[in-house]
């Protein structure tokens, strides 16, 4: 069985990604909040991990502007739109 502990959040250009110790592999795994797809990272420092979650919203940036769409807001700000 494998032991996780969840860990703090990371947060890079209004973009947050929960983040879990995993103790038996020992590595960090995170996941990218309030996007449209599914942005997932690991790595076995924070440092590293924490410069793979800013490498992916990056890129996931650069994706939705070279397709023309609009980046998914965070809930913050839709709740905000939608008083």
């Amino acid at each position: 069985m494998t032991q996780e502990q969840n860990l703090l959040t990371m947060e890079y250009r209004g973009y947050t990604a929960s983040v879990t110790w995993n103790d038996e592999a020992k590595y960090y795994y995170g996941r990218a909040l309030d996007t449209w797809g599914t942005i997932c990272f690991y790595d076995y420092t924070w440092e590293k991990a924490f410069q793979a979650f800013k490498d992916l919203m990056d890129e996931y940036l650069e994706e939705c502007e070279r397709d023309g769409e609009e980046p998914r807001l965070s809930n913050r700000e839709l709740a905000a739109h939608s008083v």
